[in-house]
Parts: C-alpha cells; sequence; structure tokens
C-alpha cells in the first residue's frame, strides 16, 4: 500500500506540467486513498491489542532488566518474576479474548491450573471448557515458572513471543498512520516475517531442553514435586498444538539426526540400543495430534 502511494504522487508530479487532465486524474486517485489515522485514533480504535502491546513490551523491559541488571532500577530476582507476571497478564488478557466463558474469578483460574496438572488426567468432570490454544499454555508456562527458582532459560520462548508480536503490532500501527514507508519500518517488517520460523524453531529447542532443568531442579530443591508433571503436561500440549506444529517438528528433526548417529558403523551397540529405546519411549509419551 505504501509504495504504491508514493507512486502514485510521483505520476502525479510528473505529469502536472503536461496536462491537466493527468492532474484531475492524480487528484481523484489520491482522494480514493485513506487517510492516515493519528496515533491516539489507531489506539482507541485497537485499545485490546494497544494494551497487549504494552504488556509485551514490559515483558520485553523486565526481561532486559534481568540478563543485564547494571541498566535495571529494580533487582536481579525482581525483574525475573516480573518477566513472568508480564507475559502471564499478556497471556491471560489473550485468553480473556478467545474464550466465550471466561471470567476472572478463583474457580476459573484454578480449572485451568488443574487442566495443565497431572491429575486433569484423571479428572472427568470440568466446569469450564479448556481452550486448547497458544495463550493457554503460555499462561500455565509462566504461572509455573513463578513458582520457582529463576531459570534463564524459560524467559527464551516468552522474549521471542514478545518481540515478534510487538513488532508485528508497531508495524501495523506505523503503517496505518502514515509513517510505513520510513525505512527502518520496512526493515523490521521484513525482519519479522524473515525472521518468524527461526523464532519459533529456538522457542520450540528451549521448551524440550527445558525438561532435563525442570527434573534437575526438582532434586535441587529449587522447584515443587508437581512441577515435571505440569510441565510435561505444558509440553504434550504444545506438541499437540494445531496452531503451532514447531515443537512436533523440532522433535522430529531430533529423531532423525539421532536415527543418523545410529546408522553410522562407528556408533557403539550400546549406544544404538539406549537411543532406540530412548525414541520408543517418548513415542509412546507422545499425544495424538487431534485434526
Amino acid at each position: 500500500m505504501v509504495e504504491i502511494r508514493e507512486e502514485s504522487t510521483e505520476r502525479h508530479d510528473g505529469s502536472g506540467a503536461s496536462s491537466s487532465g493527468a492532474g484531475h486524474s492524480g487528484d481523484s486517485g489520491s482522494r480514493n486513498l485513506p487517510a492516515a489515522k493519528s496515533y491516539s485514533q489507531f489506539v482507541t480504535e485497537n485499545m485490546s491489542s494497544s494494551i497487549l502491546c504494552f504488556t509485551r513490551l514490559l515483558t520485553l523491559y523486565f526481561a532486559f532488566s534481568f540478563v543485564f541488571p547494571i541498566f535495571s532500577v529494580v533487582s536481579y530476582e525482581s525483574a525475573y518474576y516480573k518477566t513472568l507476571a508480564a507475559a502471564a497478564a499478556t497471556y491471560l488478557l489473550r485468553l480473556k479474548d478467545r474464550v466465550t466463558n471466561f471470567a476472572f474469578s478463583r474457580e476459573f483460574l484454578m480449572s485451568l491450573v488443574i487442566e495443565a496438572s497431572v491429575l486433569s488426567l484423571f479428572c472427568k468432570r470440568k466446569t469450564y471448557r479448556i481452550p486448547d490454544t497458544d495463550s493457554f499454555h503460555y499462561f500455565i508456562y509462566s504461572t509455573l515458572f513463578m513458582m520457582s527458582a529463576p531459570v534463564t532459560m524459560a524467559l527464551l520462548p516468552l522474549v521471542l513471543y514478545a518481540a515478534l508480536q510487538a513488532a508485528s503490532f508497531l508495524v501495523k500501527m506505523f503503517a496505518e498512520t502514515g509513517h510505513g514507508g520510513n525505512s527502518w519500518v520496512l526493515k523490521l517488517d521484513h525482519f519479522t516475517r524473515m525472521q518468524t520460523q527461526n523464532c519459533l524453531g529456538i522457542i520450540a529447542c528451549a521448551e524440550i531442553f527445558l525438561v532435563p532443568i525442570v527434573i534437575s531442579m526438582l532434586f535441587m530443591g529449587k522447584g515443587s514435586l508437581l512441577m515435571p508433571f505440569i510441565y510435561y503436561r505444558f509440553l504434550t500440549l504444545r506438541y499437540a498444538s494445531r496452531r503451532n506444529p514447531s515443537t512436533r517438528q523440532a522433535f522430529f528433526q531430533m529423531r532423525c539426526s539421532l536415527e543418523q548417529v545410529t546408522s553410522s558403523p562407528s556408533c557403539p551397540a550400546l549406544v544404538r540400543n539406549m537411543i532406540h529405546k530412548s525414541i520408543a519411549l517418548l513415542s509412546n509419551w507422545a499425544p495424538p495430534v487431534m485434526g
């Protein structure tokens, strides 16, 4: 839209000296273009998305403060938990927009936590319909790590998602307010589009590599007894997600890499058997993907 608008303006300026008819045609074409909105008008029309962008920017700010505490006005641990709290608020707000029976009540929030825990496997009665959305998954993820000792890798998925979604919203805002043609806006849009799949792959790998960390935290006394079970439930939800298959793709790529290792003649028989048994065990634990 921006490039087409600039192109039509140049044709209008160049043809104004040659014929007035072409000038009138250019004027009518420019009148058909939508007028640029003001920032306040855009925010008013997109209030919910604007609030989500604000909470995502808070997530990025507190994550930066956690990684670089020398530039932070809050303590090291406080910045970590504020990052998780801002991310949890973001996904809770998104959940409110997606779920028809959403309620800011203790009963509803407890039903979310129960669904995420291993006890939900045996629970047949549910008061609320638990949504199968990324917002629900990462709300559970954020609240889970808020109840344990700081883990730097746990912030990586939240930070990357916040950066991608905030960048997409800012590009949209600048485009609709008449600043979409700025070079840095175009570069931001191009970078976001080109790196989205790479970021999703990094997020999926980080979630998988967190499994041994979560288990080790239990033995070191830095996590609760239910933490590995709840995280396993989170990972199965990510694996079975219909909207975002990056976790399944990451598991598949790891499986292919391990099978290549076992096919090598130099691979010891003991290692080969352990890899095959591990693959079979994880395949049995993998949840079915609903179509």
